[in-house]
This record gives C-alpha cells, structure tokens and sequence, in this order.
C-alpha cells in the first residue's frame, strides 16, 4: 500500500473514521505494510511490544496464559492494549491465516495521541466500550468483587487537599502532575445520597459517575441478567460514562452515599489539558482488560 491507500483504510477503521482527516494523515504517514503467514507470531508472550498493528486483511487468535480468549479480523486493533498496560506477560497471537497489518510504533502512537487530543478521547471511549463489553460477558456478578469497607472520611464537607489524596490514591492517578489533580478536585462535587435513592435506570444518558466514600449502591443489569452491588473503592457508571454509552445497569442506594461526583465533560477538559493524567488513566483501563482476560471469560481486545 502507498500512503495514500493507507490513509483510505484507516478512514475505514471504527473511530478513525469520525476523526479530522488530517489526523488519518498523520497516522498513515508513520504506519508500515507487514506480512504474517499462517501460524506467524504477530506478538509474543513475555516480550514487550513495540508496535499496534491495524489489521488489514486475515485473522488472528489472541492466547493469553496458555487459553484463547479472543480472535480478531480486518478493521480491527491488535497490540494496543498489551502495549498500554505494560504488562510483562502480555500474550501471544498467532496468525490463523496470511495477514497483512499496517504498523505503526507505540512511541509513534503516544506522540500523536499527545499532540491530537481528538484521537486520545476516541481511544479511551473506544476502551471504556471494551471494558464494559467484557463486564457483560463475566456472568451474573459482571466481575465484580465484593464492596469494600468505607474510607476514613471526617463527618464534614471535604476540603480540597483530602480531594486531591482521595482521587491520587484511587482513580489511577497516581503519577499525574499535582496541578492536574489539583484541577480535577476543584469541580468535583461531594454528594450525600440516602437510602432507598435511584441514581438511574437502564438506558438513561450517562453524564456522570460516582467515587463513594461510604454506602452500598445495588445495581441490577437486564442484558444479560447481572446483579452486583458497588461501593468504596469502585468507579460507579464510569465506564458507561467514558465510553458515551446508555446507562447498562439500574442502580439504587441501599446504604446511604457519601460520594465524589466527577461529571464527563469535567474530566475530559482536564484530560485535555493534562496529557500524563490522560495516558496514566488509559493505561490503567488497559490493565483492567487484561485482569478481565485472567477471569476466565472472552472480553475484547
């Protein structure tokens, strides 16, 4: 493919293709064409990866721990999810027939999502919608674990420091710049919720989520049937919300919240502004994928 065949296809490709043209340029300007036969490894178990693959045409089959949780054809990713948690054991994929991908380096790939914000918000939606998929897919208690005892709050309204300690040690923040923090704390709200409160219903606009403190929210799903319940130490309707997706789940206090309220378009504005927040928070979502993968079960890639 010449580069403007490159930048065709990847105008194909599920979200490339609802960003500025201009941004498939730059993305087709620093990909390659690779071959993969039959049976060829396009990645490896316990060697780091250092290119996302675009693929073009042919299948592969994703082995993570010795089990096959996932195949994947043309029109999709393969890599990017390994390359962004860093994880050491990552996986195998193995070709199921002749592949042709488009490459393009993982260095390449953060320093255009650093310099088009436009395609970082794409992406994390894009892995948000991943995560939740997955979470339907992992039985009735979507994977969930039991809730967590409360934190250790004082009985008052929260001052800006404790929210900035609260959202450093629990939202995947933890290497983010204090400035950045610092402007994600000033817009979040603290909210008291008693028992017996619906927060929402299946299928209404996900706007919002919650970072409890204490409470226990019961959340119900229909398809398929889950039933779970949430509390500290849990992001409650953030993957909905960053994946701009209808509320999956109905969720009802069933032991009064004391909770932070971080609004979508909020965190987004910080994201943009704030590019290590934004990597640290897509990497951590990249992890949570592949635990998902370790559950047993077939989430996306």
């Amino acid at each position: 493919m010449d580069r403007f065949q490159r930048f065709l296809f990847l105008r194909t490709m599920p979200g490339l293709g609802e960003v500025p043209p201009e941004i498939s340029q730059v993305i087709a300007a620093n990909t390659r064409e690779r071959f993969f036969a039959k049976g060829e490894h396009l990645y490896r178990s316990g060697v780091p990866v250092l290119e996302i693959q675009y693929v073009v045409s042919g299948e592969c089959e994703i082995i993570r721990n010795g089990r096959a949780v996932r195949r994947l054809g043309p029109r999709t990713v393969v890599g990017g999810i390994s390359a962004l948690a860093g994880d050491e054991l990552g996986y195998d994929c193995i070709a199921l027939e002749d592949m042709v991908t488009l490459a393009i380096t993982v260095d390449d790939s953060q320093e255009i999502f650093e310099d088009h914000f436009v395609l970082l918000k794409r992406v994390l939606r894009g892995t948000s919608r991943e995560v939740l998929e997955s979470r339907r897919k992992l039985g009735q208690s979507a994977g969930f674990g039991p809730v967590a005892e409360p934190f250790a709050f004082p009985d008052r309204p929260s001052d800006l420091v404790e929210r900035m300690a609260f959202l450093r040690k629990t939202f995947s923040f933890g290497d983010s710049e204090i400035d950045a923090i610092a402007d994600l704390a000033r817009g979040v709200q603290e909210v008291h919720i008693p028992k017996g409160e619906i927060l929402w219903n299946i299928g209404d606009r996900s706007t919002y989520f919650l970072l409890p403190l204490r409470g226990v929210i019961d959340c119900r799903a229909t398809d398929p049937d889950q039933h779970f319940q949430l509390g500290p130490s849990d992001s409650v309707g953030a993957i909905d919300a960053m994946g701009d997706e209808r509320r999956w789940f109905r969720a009802e206090v069933i032991e009064d919240l004391v909770a932070f309220r971080i609004d979508q378009e909020l965190l987004l504005e910080v994201l943009e502004d704030n590019f290590t927040m934004a990597i640290s928070l897509l990497r951590s979502m990249a992890a949570g994928i592949l635990q998902l993968y370790d559950q047993g079960h077939s989430p996306p890639s």
